[in-house]
């Protein structure tokens, strides 16, 4: 199986990588458990040739959407999803400093992983992660250190 470099694996993140926020409610008290993902989809040969040798070489699960019956022209979809403290955070390490788009995304993940991940969080301290996601996205280096101080604090209140 082919091993991908780190910088390229880091340009392929930039242009074609999303880093988002995955929820789940816990059922008995109805807090959040977050998490970072990583999802990439390519769809066609290069999603065929490159997402198995993704989940080969770093871990993570592959997606396939067969969607022609919706549109005969369009192509399978083949998406890799990364997830998990361990796998997530080793791969986003590793890219960490070629990353030019996303590199505070990654920043943010990376320290949602370290402190807040396998804890129960609030609707709020979830929300506050994911809008800070989603305005990294319009601002590629927006991530400050109130937003941290802020989730932080949430924590302490909460905790």
């Amino acid at each position: 199986m082919k091993r991908h470099s780190w910088k390229y694996m880091a340009g392929l993140v930039d242009g074609e990588g999303c880093i988002d926020m995955q929820a789940s409610r816990d059922k008995r008290d109805g807090t959040f458990y977050c998490r970072p993902r990583l999802r990439m989809t390519f769809s066609g040969p290069a999603g065929e040739i490159l997402i198995p040798q993704f989940v080969a070489n770093f871990g993570g699960h592959l997606d396939t959407k067969r969607r022609f019956k919706e549109n005969p022209n369009w192509q399978t979809a083949h998406t890799w999803l990364l997830t998990g403290k361990t796998p997530l955070r080793k791969f986003l390490q590793n890219i960490f400093k070629h990353l030019i788009i996303k590199k505070e995304q990654a920043k943010f993940a990376i320290w949602w992983i370290d402190n807040m991940m396998g804890k129960h969080v609030t609707e709020e301290v979830r929300r506050l992660g994911v809008e800070e996601l989603k305005a990294m996205k319009r601002d590629p280096h927006r991530l400050n250190d109130s937003t941290v101080q802020k989730l932080n604090e949430l924590m302490r209140q909460s905790g």
